[in-house]
């Protein structure tokens, strides 16, 4: 059984393997890294937050005791590795989506296990840090419950980063062992009994490979030569398209 035991121990315990740099400087403008001490507090006061939020709409008569729950053992799930909560947390036939699913949609819990793995092998010491007064809840006529929240992922790359499906062979994000801190925010469907059916996640993943090191700086002549050579290739490749196009009688002349 979960317990809050577990949670505060989970809260207290650091993940981030040192040293963490203090700036991150791959970027168009340098980022201030937050460190695990502040990512500690930062989750504890959004918890405390969380918790006003739900005793404000329980003087006006609506219970969601229950999303507080839910978040701390969906939270303690992500940072202890173990998904043996899921059936608790998840409708079997969960759909999902990222940015690392390029596009497709991941289908049912198994598929879900398997993307969530994918990041934990590829940064063994990820962390999940919601940002205080960054998230929103809604409530729906049918019954069913939406929440947003924004938060802060932090851990060393050491990948490689699988792609959907998140298989051995699957394509990958390559690992370099640097440090990465973004944001990033996630929507979370739930049925009326309290269980996610649907969710996605999104973030900059251009700007998270960058500050990975694993772009060049976006004010250097190696990143907009390649942006050009890129957009050369995308104009051939377009012109090639329309050719073809016409000459199968698609496109007019």
């Amino acid at each position: 059984m979960f317990t809050e035991e577990m949670f505060q121990e989970a809260l207290r315990r650091p993940r981030l393997m040192q040293p963490i740099p203090k700036v991150l400087t791959n970027r168009a403008e340098p980022v201030q890294v937050m460190d695990e001490k502040q990512l500690q507090a930062m989750t504890d006061r959004w918890f405390d937050e969380y918790e006003a939020y739900l005793a404000f709409y329980a003087k006006h008569g609506i219970d969601l005791a229950w999303t507080l729950d839910w978040a701390k053992k969906y939270w303690w799930s992500w940072q202890a590795r173990d998904m043996s909560y899921n059936d608790e947390l998840y409708t079997q036939d969960l759909r999902y989506t990222d940015v690392t699913s390029m596009g497709a949609t991941i289908v049912g819990l198994d598929e879900f296990v398997a993307y969530n793995f994918a990041f934990f092998d590829a940064i063994p010491d990820w962390r999940y840090d919601p940002i205080p007064g960054q998230f929103a809840v809604s409530l729906h006529p049918s019954g069913t419950t939406t929440i947003m929240i924004r938060y802060y992922g932090s851990g060393h790359l050491v990948g490689p980063l699988k792609l959907h499906p998140y298989t051995e062979d699957a394509a990958s994000i390559p690992g370099n062992g640097a440090f990465v801190q973004f944001t990033a925010t996630d929507r979370y469907h739930f049925t009326p009994d309290g269980r996610m059916y649907e969710g996605d996640t999104l973030y900059d993943a251009l700007g998270g490979m960058q500050v990975a090191g694993l772009l060049p700086h976006p004010n250097s002549k190696t990143f907009k030569a390649g942006m050009r050579a890129a957009g050369l290739a995308t104009k051939v490749q377009t012109l090639l398209t329309k050719r073809t196009a016409r000459a199968r009688g698609v496109l007019g002349s």
